[in-house]
């Protein structure tokens, strides 16, 4: 592209038919992929970014802190995702049947909590783990702006780093942004991030 950022738009299994970690099991696949392909596609496989937005805001922030060595990136865009299942879960009321889905549970209880823990990238905050960027609405009713402040604020205590890109009035989802001129702009914020990091 005009940027010099090659782009690759992947796939992951959904929900109900296919429970958690199987969506973040084919991001990883797609990194190593990607990896194995960089000559064929002229990238370079060390600086490879996972970028992705709501549901896949999660999933690149979860592979991105788990930080594996077979499927380690070079930074990390997520936009309004969820990092902490938990306090998401305190904070929806109730919660969304699509969360329940992607873990096969009935409800948020003492039960269910060590699953939602473990597929939350806050868990797994470490100072090695690869730069983030978070873009966040402020007027998000769906994915708590405050799961973006708080992953960061980890982030930068534990010795990781983190930039937090705050949109102001901005409700959740694409769908939403694409059509106000007013909230556009993190585009070329995001792609200077990128091109900044990844240097």
């Amino acid at each position: 592209s005009s940027t010099g950022i090659a782009w690759f738009s992947i796939n992951y299994r959904l929900a109900p038919q296919f429970k958690f970690p199987a969506d973040a099991d084919d991001v990883e696949a797609a990194i190593r992929f990607v990896e194995a392909n960089a000559k064929k596609y002229k990238v370079d496989p060390k600086r490879i970014a996972l970028i992705g937005e709501s549901a896949g805001g999660h999933l690149v922030s979860y592979v991105g802190a788990r930080n594996r060595p077979d499927s380690r990136v070079a930074a990390v865009v997520s936009m309004y995702g969820i990092h902490d299942f938990i306090s998401a879960a305190v904070a929806w009321k109730p919660v969304p049947h699509e969360i329940l889905d992607l873990f096969g549970i009935q409800s948020v209880d003492a039960e269910s909590a060590p699953a939602l823990i473990k597929a939350s990238p806050i868990t797994y905050i470490s100072p090695d783990m690869p730069p983030f960027l978070l873009i966040h609405g402020s007027s998000d009713e769906d994915v708590p702006y405050a799961q973006s402040v708080e992953m960061c604020k980890k982030m930068k205590d534990a010795g990781a780093h983190c930039d937090l890109i705050t949109v102001k009035g901005a409700p959740h989802g694409m769908d939403h942004w694409e059509p106000r001129p007013e909230f556009r702009w993190y585009k070329k914020a995001l792609t200077d991030w990128l091109q900044k990091t990844l240097q």
